[in-house]
């Protein structure tokens, strides 16, 4: 029994500590092995304080003088730094005797469980920046500084598909067989592109390193997808969607924001109101494909008449507007207005057949008739009318 009791500190796996008043260690059993890297031997006889972690040394201080003055202590925790130079979670049950005058301590080693607390802790500190990112950069801003308290990261690199457009970079590039590991950003049945992150080692990831990045990726992915989503959804609520022109929402915002540049530059702007001629028979004849073609290609003539700083607009059906900034006179808005109705008459083959389109078209300016959205509207549009009345009458 005896013989037992002698070898009961070495049959532990928590390191069993004898400290002299001083810090010295007189005794610690061989556990101290696997939990700190060092043999009893190269321990004993060192300060306690050598061991510890620079960051903890003075609360450790502290705790130390509350047992020596008999408070017995039960779960405290420091860091110790190994022989390798990784860091040691330790959590400490000490009493002093004051007959020996000993600190008697057992040391646990809870670095597992500190590791799994703090991988928790960035998972959800990766889903918060995930769930609050309104642009990747940001998104991959806060991913690097996460990651960074979890991993040896040195570096990293977020690379999107199509065209391997870079969102964001720390570091340096990585180089061919530099260690870089890569980490694939997607979604069911997309492909995003990558995380790439220097860890300063080659090998294979733990298990729980390869849970993290592959969460991190998941999170990511899906902010992505939520992103196109919502630029998606923006440019539907924008634009038409068989033209690819602005819709009459955009229009509204364009017209307004025009109106008050003409306003404050005293300037003259126009507004055609183009509506072709006869589209309800090209539907009826040659079918809705044949039509929708037909508004395609004159969305298409009807901006190679315009400059690129005007705007052109499908407002609904077979109707589009022209918005001309800076024009000098009514004469150079009846040029463009000429234009526009000579290039749309071009024979366009439609459903097997030549068509020709014609388009009548009405003009407003700006002050002239009307300083608001609505009167330049309205004039346009009974502007359209009469021309359009008027080719008939011409037909007949």
């Amino acid at each position: 029994m005896t013989d037992a009791l002698q070898r009961l500190p070495e049959l532990l796996l928590d390191a069993v500590f004898l400290v002299e008043e001083d810090g010295r260690i007189a005794f610690v059993n061989s556990a101290c092995l696997a939990i700190f890297g060092y043999t009893p031997e190269e321990m004993i006889g060192r300060r306690v304080l050598d061991f510890i972690h620079p960051d903890d040394r003075a609360h450790t201080v502290a705790e130390m003088g509350q047992v020596m003055q008999g408070q017995p202590r039960l779960g405290f925790e420091n860091r110790y730094l190994r022989k390798d130079g990784s860091v040691a979670h330790i959590m400490w049950s000490a009493r002093w005797s004051a007959q020996d005058r000993l600190r008697i301590g057992v040391a646990r080693d809870i670095s597992g469980r500190k590791r799994a607390e703090q991988r928790q802790a960035g998972m959800l500190a990766l889903a918060t920046a995930a769930h609050g990112a309104e642009t990747l950069p940001e998104l991959f801003r806060a991913f690097h500084a996460i990651l960074q308290g979890l991993l040896p990261l040195r570096g990293m690199v977020a690379v999107l598909q199509p065209g391997e457009r870079i969102a964001f970079a720390s570091g340096e590039l990585p180089q061919q067989d530099s260690g870089w590991h890569h980490v694939s950003l997607s979604a069911p049945g997309m492909h995003f592109g990558e995380m790439q992150l220097d860890l300063g080692r080659h090998g294979t990831l733990s298990a729980a390193e390869l849970d993290l990045l592959q969460f991190a990726a998941g999170q990511a992915g899906a902010v992505i997808e939520r992103l196109a989503l919502h630029a998606d959804l923006a440019h539907a609520a924008r634009y038409d969607e068989l033209t690819g022109l602005p819709n009459r929402r955009l229009f509204q915002d364009r017209i307004q924001s025009a109106i008050a540049r003409c306003r404050r530059g005293q300037s003259r702007g126009a507004l055609l109101f183009i509506d072709l001629d006869d589209f309800k028979q090209v539907n009826d004849v040659h079918g809705h494909i044949a039509g929708d073609q037909l508004l395609q290609a004159i969305a298409r003539r009807i901006t190679s008449c315009v400059r690129e700083a005007d705007t052109v607009a499908r407002i609904g059906g077979d109707e589009f507007v022209a918005l001309l900034e800076n024009v000098a006179d009514l004469r150079q808005a009846e040029a463009v207005a000429g234009k526009i109705q000579q290039v749309i008459a071009t024979p366009l083959l439609l459903g097997g057949c030549v068509h020709t389109p014609h388009a009548s078209i009405g003009i407003a300016l700006y002050p002239e008739h009307g300083e608001v959205i609505d009167q330049l509207m309205r004039h346009a549009d009974q502007a359209m009318y009469a021309c359009k009345a008027a080719r008939k009458a011409a037909e007949a």
